[in-house]
């Protein structure tokens, strides 16, 4: 077989094809396809300039991209010379091009792997490839760590910073650029003094004019400490969240003195109705909210569901001016009954003076600043760990940072410090299209004992036999 289909078929260079046949190893057929080098070889020692004598050969093995349904093994005969001066000794053999030297993968395979192990545990990527699953990992690994030494990540103006719990990762902290919905960066803990130790070495922080978060304190005094221009604004769902809890607070206090079967018809017809916004009420809802008003057991639920909902008209109603938004806070706090039952709202009240800066500082961001983007990454986040279970924090920081969603949307907005994205280079795609859908709230059962794979560390399907 002529050089040039070589290169057509395998995509290596200066070998010649001998053989290819299929073979059995470790109770699975591998193809295995025989080639010998016959490129240039150096007329003198790379090293010193003296001269080389023929040293043998060896047949080095490299795994290939699965052929007609089996691994592949490529067995390359290369030559070997050794320099005849005694002060270098130096031995040359040829480098095949398109072949990672250190994994012995060609590098359409290692493409191919890395993209695999986005989608599958390493153990099914190893069903087309004649190696340990330990392997799939290593070669992801070494993906990641080359991402990581060439591509730099702009800090952005726009900074929204957040919390997600992993189990067996523990708390990691979840930052991103809100200006231009990306992910930025994604670390294990979020304790105030792991935050500054992040944020403290982080390029750029000069840059950073508003982070937004929930009301986390240490967020506050980390950039105090760490970002010199930055403003602190609290994400407004966060604090109207409040509003629904304290409502629902009154709720569930309403039915404990009613019968069993009131208390079910409420909870079934009234949960769902009071937490949504009048405008979206539908006319059978609306009519819900106006017998409560005459029913004396059940006024107070439609005095609760006022106050929510003056609480969501401070944004709504005063988005143009901060003291519009000011006096319509202190008037929501003057009409909260004095009555017991209501001091959920007068927490919620007290929340904002806590908070007081950082709440109204939304109207002064030159941007409807929100972290809901923040919360969709989390939900990313949560995914590719159910899709892996077991995998370390090293591989979910890869397959969420580096998928090529985010790294085409950081490249086009001229955010990316690094070399060109390659369209050849593995596609991290992990948005749901036609996927099954994925319970994001089931717990894990600690009663069973998980089929751990002893290597890579990831958690298999079923249980351990």
């Amino acid at each position: 077989m002529r050089n040039d289909l070589v290169k057509q078929l395998f995509e290596i260079d200066n070998c010649t094809f001998d053989a290819m046949k299929d073979d059995t190893i470790d109770g699975r057929t591998v193809r295995v396809v025989s080639l010998h080098y016959d490129g240039e070889v150096p007329k003198s020692c790379p090293e010193c300039g003296g001269k080389l004598y023929r040293h043998g050969s060896r047949t080095i093995k490299v795994l290939d991209t699965p052929m007609g349904g089996f691994p592949v093994v490529l067995h390359i005969n290369v030559p070997r010379y050794r320099c005849q001066n005694d002060s270098c000794k130096n031995m040359w053999q040829p480098e095949i091009d398109n072949v990672d030297s250190r994994r012995m993968v060609t590098n359409r395979a290692f493409t191919d792997v890395t993209e695999r192990s986005l989608r599958s545990t390493f153990e099914q990527v190893c069903e087309d490839y004649a190696f340990a699953p330990n392997t799939a990992k290593n070669i992801f690994l070494d993906f990641l760590q080359e991402k990581a030494e060439k591509m730099r990540f702009k800090t952005p103006s726009f900074l929204g910073i957040d919390e997600i719990k992993i189990k067996k990762l523990g708390e990691i902290t979840v930052v991103t650029d809100l200006e231009h919905h990306t992910l930025f960066d994604m670390f294990q803990g979020r304790n105030k003094q792991r935050l500054i130790d992040y944020f403290s070495v982080l390029p750029g922080t000069e840059n950073i004019l508003w982070v937004c978060s929930d009301m986390y304190r240490p967020f506050e005094d980390t950039l105090k400490n760490t970002m010199p221009n930055a403003r602190w604004v609290i994400d407004h769902f966060h604090v109207v969240a409040k509003a629904n809890e304290a409502l629902d607070y009154v709720r569930r206090s309403v039915q404990q003195f009613l019968s069993k079967k009131d208390r079910l018809k409420t909870k079934k017809g009234l949960a769902y109705t009071l937490k949504m916004r009048y405008d979206s009420l539908s006319t059978e809802d609306q009519e819900k909210i106006r017998l409560l008003r005459s029913n004396p057991k059940l006024q107070v639920l439609a005095q609760a569901y006022d106050l929510k909902e003056d609480f969501f008209n401070i944004y709504d109603e005063n988005k143009a001016s901060v003291d519009n938004a000011k006096e319509a806070f202190a008037r929501w706090e003057a009409s909260i009954p004095p009555e017991p039952i209501f001091d959920k709202f007068r927490e919620v009240a007290d929340m904002v003076y806590n908070h007081y800066e950082a709440i109204f500082a939304w109207w002064d961001c030159p941007t409807a600043i929100s972290n809901g983007y923040t919360e969709c990454i989390n939900r990313l986040i949560r995914e590719n760990n159910l899709r892996g279970r077991g995998y370390s924090f090293e591989i979910l920081r890869g397959r969420t940072l580096y998928r090529k969603s985010n790294l085409k949307n950081l490249e086009e907005n001229g955010l990316l410090y690094g070399p060109e994205i390659q369209e050849y280079a593995p596609n991290f795609l992990f948005e749901n299209t036609q996927e099954e859908e994925i319970d994001l709230d089931t717990e894990e059962d600690d009663t069973i004992d998980p089929n751990v794979d002893p290597e890579t560390g990831e958690i298999l399907d079923g249980e351990a036999s």
